[in-house]
């Protein structure tokens, strides 16, 4: 992980020369100051000294476990990566400081000289350091050491889990019947249509049971193959050795009892392949190919394979999901992590093996439970940890002990568990891109089973620097991308997406944070405090985050620290102010929820300073002398009780999010200069005023824009406004109450808009202009109305919108019967009505919101019936109607039809027939 820290740091010094030194040296060059001529080239030298370096480290990386003395290199070099990065933070915080105050800039460019030589010798030191580390590096060879860490392919290893794997107990086989039954019957299946042998892929995290399950299923399935092979892949291999591999174990699981060639260890790809082939003719054959890290493996043993009997199966397990998409369409399963029964049962089964009914002893269950808890479901923590149990004496303080020291155990050298399980799940995070690492081991500094928030984790890490830019694309993008990517790696757990299939949500497994967490103590990445701690230890930590409350803080010099995070209301005023005076170069503060009621002015001096969240907190106003913060990213004060913002808001700018809280009763009008912040990319919540939007057609980088209190005679203007948003996807326009949204035929939405909220009363002739535009909205998948007044005769022009996928309905209809027509809405998948007092009556054609999964009906009093064709509605998967008229309550009580009619469509059937195909019907009233 130390490549990261690496990686990271280049980039730093990259944007350091190309953005701060660049703008500012020009002219310092010309005043003769050759000192800073001097720094600037010893910075791009060490640039260039790092990016060697990097190359070092991507091999030195895998060693390190097995040689001490690669370890110790690491370290000296990481240890010097941060002192590199506090000299380049000093030399932007100095040069920032030339930008205010009193004094001329002149003098202040003069008083930096002695500045410029102190840090230029500091790099001199470095540079002599690191050649130091880089001719220690020479002792080895590097082939050598490439080849020591280069994992091989394992099929003969006893003690792998691999090879245990197919000695595993049918018994200690827990809550994978389902996965079983499906395998099996993918592995029988005969389709007609299949040309090519049938490729099958199992998908999770490592620990989760995938060699397990499948070897069991192989176990009973191949039998009824001509030939079969197992065989564990490698994070690095290579083509010729899979291959004499695979080779031989066709020839060892033979029925015939036929000798392999002699020759096979010295055969070319061109021999393997015909070997193979002339092995497999006429024969039907079922491969397992275990553990598979890349998509390139199928590709490289093709030729032997996929011109063979198209009733054939290969079978692939992997942690990745880009390789799991090798599998033949619906062909592909993920394995999940067990439920919480049968973890018990998993675990009671290990644990007490040795007694016959293997049932875990009332003294020790409340510990039992808080251990199978830890381990979050995954089989490979529960056998593990309920293994080494077994031998411990049964006592309950013999069992909180090991509780307690957990992470130890998982963590240590010395401990059993840390080969079984932290080295197993360790190679996910070698396998890891040195672009990811930073981002994944940043994910353990948040709470426990917490659930992470996508758009907050991308912002930290664009604040952090994690994320490199690209040409045509924001940094948010592509760390989108990286989030995707470690979701597809198993590394983090989807908890919720958005109706575009996007991750919403987000966790970490507790097992993965826990080696995470021990990774990131080594590298100095970040310190967790997250138990009871009375005092904050001094630490070198690049990062603090901090759980749990502390009581006591000790003001030393903290400037190596760059981010603090703050979660579960753990930060009082006088700790943060003691932080932030020892702390001048910090890059992050997120004070989300934090029960503090004013910032210390100290934190005008973080001029570093990239993210700062004063979301949920109870402060009431920003320091006049916000201004001073030039480097300042993300400003979000949603949820908090700021009032208005200080005129310095407009010198932020470098400003790309900013998120104004929503209470409208002290609506937060910005100042006339906003237009300034050229950068804006979020601007949330923002006040209208005629000045506002007239002038907010000035932030055409725009992604996301939320305004509120617009008046009737606002709307021509922000109209205009916003036509001239090219980038804008999300948009919320909210009126004064009362107020009408006019003129809607002249606003023309940018082609990349995909959320529209428009909270304020349309007159009939709006809703037809502006739908007219919507044909074209091919990007538009949500839609919300408030008090919007529409009726039987406007309703109908919105549903010819192609790509809308939620759609709500607050306030918004005000007729008595709402119509669907037969082709409405081909994509939708969640609609909301809420509030129609008129609503009575809801009619859907057969073949209207082919997609709906969920329908929520609520606050509709005049709803007499279930709506009519919702038995059309096969995908519908969840029904909820709540507070509907008493004639609807009594019909679901007695268990009558919904109205009278006859022939199709006749809704006189039982109710319960009608809605059978729905998993979830939820009636409140």
């Amino acid at each position: 992980m130390a490549e990261a820290v690496i990686s990271s740091l280049v980039l730093k010094i990259g944007a350091a020369l190309a953005i701060e030194t660049t703008k500012s040296a020009a002219s310092l060059f010309r005043t003769g100051m050759l000192a800073m001529k001097e720094l600037m080239k010893d910075i791009s030298d060490i640039k260039d000294e790092l990016e060697i370096m990097q190359a070092f480290l991507r091999i030195a990386e895998r060693l390190k476990e097995k040689d001490e003395s690669t370890k110790i290199i690491i370290k000296q070099t990481r240890d010097l990566a941060f002192d590199i990065e506090d000299i380049i933070d000093e030399f932007t915080y100095k040069l920032s400081e030339e930008q205010g105050g009193v004094l001329p800039t002149a003098i202040k460019r003069y008083g930096n000289i002695k500045t410029w030589h102190h840090l230029s010798q500091r790099l001199k030191e470095i540079k002599i350091k690191f050649q130091n580390i880089m001719e220690r590096r020479t002792r080895y060879d590097m082939k050598g050491m490439e080849s020591e860490a280069k994992p091989r392919i394992v099929v003969g290893g006893s003690k792998s889990c691999a090879e245990l794997a197919h000695f595993v107990e049918e018994d200690n086989i827990v809550g994978t019947d389902e996965y079983r039954d499906l395998l099996l019957r993918w592995l029988k299946d005969e389709d007609e249509q299949q040309r090519q042998p049938m490729i099958i892929s199992v998908f999770g995290m490592g620990g989760l049971g995938k060699t397990t399950l499948v070897t069991h299923v192989y176990k009973i399935i191949k039998a009824t193959f001509d030939a079969c092979a197992w065989i564990t892949v490698s994070q690095s291999y290579e083509t010729h050795d899979l291959l004499r591999q695979i080779l031989k174990e066709f020839f060892r699981e033979d029925r015939e009892k036929r000798e392999a060639p002699n020759n096979i260890d010295t055969m070319d790809y061109r021999s393997l392949v015909e070997t193979i082939r002339t092995y497999l003719q006429d024969k039907l054959y079922v491969l397992i190919l275990d553990d598979v890290w890349s998509t390139d493996v199928m590709d490289n043993v093709k030729d032997a394979f996929l011109n063979s009997n198209s009733k054939s199966r290969i079978v692939l397990t992997t942690r990745i999901r880009d390789v799991a998409l090798l599998a033949n369409e619906n062909h592909m399963f993920e394995l999940k992590p067990l439920e919480a029964d049968h973890s018990w049962d998993l675990f009671c089964k290990n644990a007490f093996w040795k007694s016959a009914n293997k049932i875990c002893p009332p003294p020790l269950e409340q510990c039992a439970k808080k251990i199978v808890k830890k381990c979050d479901g995954l089989p490979l923590a529960i056998v593990s940890i309920a293994r080494l149990l077994s031998f411990r004496e049964q006592t309950g303080s013999e069992w909180e002990k090991v509780y307690k020291d957990l992470a130890w155990y998982l963590t240590n050298n010395a401990s059993k568990l840390h080969e079984k399980v932290y080295d197993i799940l360790k190679l996910s995070l070698d396998d890891l891109p040195h672009y990811l690492r930073n981002c994944f081991l940043y994910c353990s500094s948040f709470p426990e089973n917490c659930q992470i928030g996508s758009f907050r984790l991308i912002q930290l890490w664009v604040a952090e620097g994690f994320i490199e830019e690209r040409a045509e694309r924001t940094m948010e993008e592509v760390a989108e991308d990286y989030l995707n990517e470690l979701v597809h790696r198993c590394l983090l757990q989807v908890v919720k997406r958005n109706e575009f299939g996007g991750v919403c949500a987000c966790r970490m497994h507790d097992i993965i944070r826990v080696l995470a967490l021990s990774e990131s103590k080594e590298l100095s990445f970040c310190m967790v405090y997250e138990h009871s701690q009375k005092k904050l230890q001094s630490s070198k930590a690049r990062r603090l985050s901090i759980i749990c409350n502390i009581t006591n803080y000790r003001p030393e010099d903290e400037s190596h620290l760059r981010s603090v995070l703050v979660f579960k209301n753990s930060m009082s005023y006088d700790l943060l102010k003691s932080v932030l005076r020892s702390s001048k170069f910090l890059r992050v503060l997120e004070l989300q929820g934090a029960p503090i009621e004013k910032l210390p002015s100290e934190i005008c001096n973080l001029f570093n300073l990239h993210y700062l969240s004063l979301r949920a907190t109870k402060i009431k106003e920003l320091p006049r002398s916000i201004g001073k913060l030039r480097n300042l990213q993300m400003l979000d004060t949603y949820g908090s009780e700021i009032e208005k913002l200080p005129k310095g808001i407009t010198e932020l700018q470098k400003l790309r999010h900013l998120y104004l809280p929503d209470n409208m009763d002290k609506s937060i009008k910005a100042p006339v200069g906003i237009r300034r912040l050229k950068d804006l990319q979020s601007l949330a919540n923002i006040s209208a005023t005629e000045e506002i939007v007239r002038n907010v057609k000035a932030l055409i980088e725009l992604r996301e824009f939320g305004i509120i209190g617009v008046r009737t005679h606002h709307c021509a203007d922000l109209w205009n406004s916003i036509t001239k948003m090219n980038h804008l996807s999300k948009l919320c326009v909210e009126s004064e109450d009362g107020e009408e949204l006019q003129q809607l035929g002249t606003l023309r939405l940018p082609p990349p808009i995909q959320e529209l909220w428009l909270l304020g009363k349309l007159d009939k002739t709006s809703v037809p202009e502006l739908a007219m535009s919507f044909g074209s909205l091919t990007n538009l998948t949500r839609l919300t109305l408030s008090r919007a007044k529409l009726d039987e005769d406007t309703f109908p022009y919105l549903q010819a919108l192609p790509a809308l996928m939620l759609l709500e309905l607050y306030k918004a209809y005000d007729g008595m019967m709402l119509h669907f027509q037969a082709t409405s809405f081909p994509k939708l998948k969640e609609l909301e009505i809420a509030h129609s007092p008129k609503l009575s009556q809801v009619e859907i054609e057969r073949g209207a919101m082919a997609s709906l999964n969920e329908l929520r009906l609520y606050g509709c009093p005049e709803l007499k019936e279930l709506p009519h064709g919702i038995e059309y509605l096969t995908t519908l998967k969840n029904l909820y109607i709540e507070y509907p008229a008493e004639e609807l309550i009594e019909l679901l009580r007695r268990g009558g039809g919904g109205g009278g009619g006859g022939g199709e469509g006749d809704h006189s059937n039982d109710w319960r027939t009608r809605v059978r195909h729905i998993p979830n019907f939820t009636i409140r009233f």
